[in-house]
């Protein structure tokens, strides 16, 4: 090959993910900035993920019927239009209406990703290829962060938008170079007559939700997915709620932070004598700072365990093995972020919870792709982040209200479903490391 699909994929999937990475972490501030609440945050999440629900199986399995590349193209254009409106809004309203939309394109990207590395891997070297994935999650959430809170301190010139929406109109433009630049150098991971056999066979709705059924009823298939839904759904309470988390527990903190900065630019004037206008952006840059702590070392951590997937695969542990272990750290490190109280510990776990949400994620990945057939691997790998979704449109807003009644709530029942989850585990069966034909991509030798 002259040059690695793999390595074009892993900077369309990294690119992305660094836009998402910049915006999600200060999402809270948008909407206190509005006037917005926690529940009101969770049910952002969850219009974004209701559309993924819908919208993931229908593009994987177009993505068997016409290739991974187009699909993976009209993603990347949605992420650049979403990011755009998201920083033009001056509502809560416009802020829906860009999640809602970014979550029926943005649905193209990632099972289609996905679905690209199992056309491109054999099963020896599937976990491996998943962890690319993985590396762009963690490159993406170590290096957004960054970004987010030193954009948000600067107005875009010759504009009238405020600061906040400068992190948004940054992750447009990224997205818009990056859909160029795959435009140009993605190749087709799917061969013709492969698409051509795929697309002869009717598939409309109702065809498309019988499909999804007879997948799901391959216990080979659906263990996997059904540890996969039980994790996510776990993980997907901390993923709404853990800003909210960091925020309200240590309100004191963020409190002291933003006084001290206050009386660093303005000595002659004390706290409490200052306004509420004057104070906020200082609240605002204290929460998005303690947020952004955690949300640096969850990605870092990812982005070291995904390195080690990368280079080591399944050769020192079965996919198996390494998604009991994954999930096995999930759950201590919920039940420790439950009762943290302290800054270090809580960065402590939230690196372990990583780290599990790492090593489980990508040999779940490689199990579930191994046991579908070639021919709907992208049906299967929309299924599973369809249902990926619905874990996150039920989530978000029960736990956002719940945090706000007590933060240990949504993560003491977090644990629980991740003690499920692990005990499911056991049951799942390895990949058969059989030698396929070597996989190559369309159009090139």
């Amino acid at each position: 090959m002259k040059r690695s699909p793999i390595l074009i994929l892993f900077l369309c999937v990294f690119i992305d993910l660094l836009g998402f990475g910049i915006i999600i972490p200060i999402i809270p501030v948008y909407i206190t900035n509005y006037g917005g609440t926690p529940l009101i945050g969770g049910a952002l999440l969850a219009c974004y993920s209701l559309m993924q629900f819908i919208l993931s199986p229908v593009w994987g399995r177009a993505s068997d019927n016409i290739g991974r590349r187009p699909i993976i193209l009209i993603g990347l254009c949605g992420s650049a239009i979403s990011f755009l409106a998201f920083g033009l809004a001056g509502s809560i309203a416009v802020l829906f209406v860009a999640r809602v939309f970014a979550g029926a394109l943005s649905a193209a990207s990632l099972p289609t990703a996905q679905a690209y590395i199992a056309d491109i891997t054999t099963p020896e070297k599937r976990t491996g290829g998943m962890a690319v994935i993985g590396i762009a999650f963690g490159l993406g959430f170590a290096l957004g962060p960054l970004f987010g809170t030193f954009l948000s301190q600067y107005q875009i010139p010759f504009t009238h938008l405020p600061p906040i929406s400068t992190p948004a109109m940054f992750s447009a433009l990224l997205c818009l170079l990056n859909l160029i630049g795959a435009y140009f150098l993605l190749p087709e991971s799917r061969h013709p007559d492969a698409m051509a056999q795929s697309s002869a066979e009717k598939m409309g709705p109702v065809e498309l939700i019988l499909a999804v059924g007879k997948v799901m009823h391959n216990p080979r298939v659906s263990r996997p997915i059904t540890v996969f839904i039980f994790s996510t759904f776990a993980f997907a309470a901390v993923e709404s709620s853990f800003s909210w988390l960091m925020i309200l527990r240590f309100h004191p903190l963020i409190v002291t932070r933003a006084m001290l900065n206050w009386s660093h630019t303005h000595p002659s004037i004390s706290w409490a004598a200052a306004s509420f206008s004057n104070r906020q952006p200082y609240l605002e840059k204290s929460q998005a700072s303690i947020a952004n702590s955690v949300f640096i070392v969850v990605g870092l951590t990812s982005l070291v365990v995904q390195g080690c997937l990368a280079s080591f695969g399944s050769r020192l542990l079965s996919e198996k093995k390494m998604v009991i272990l994954g999930v096995g750290s999930m759950f201590l490190s919920l039940i420790g972020i439950t009762f943290s109280h302290t800054m270090l510990s809580m960065e402590f776990l939230s690196g372990l919870l990583s780290a599990g949400a790492s090593l489980s994620g990508t040999p779940l990945n490689a199990l579930i792709t191994a046991a579908a057939e070639k021919d709907e691997i992208g049906l299967v790998s929309g299924a599973q982040q369809g249902l990926s979704s619905m874990a996150r449109v039920i989530a978000p807003p029960i736990n956002n209200y719940l945090v706000g009644v007590n933060t240990m709530i949504p993560f003491l029942s977090s644990s629980a479903l991740m003690f499920i989850s692990m005990l499911m585990s056991f049951r799942l069966k390895p990949i058969s490391h059989e030698q396929d034909p070597v996989v190559q991509v369309a159009g090139e030798a």
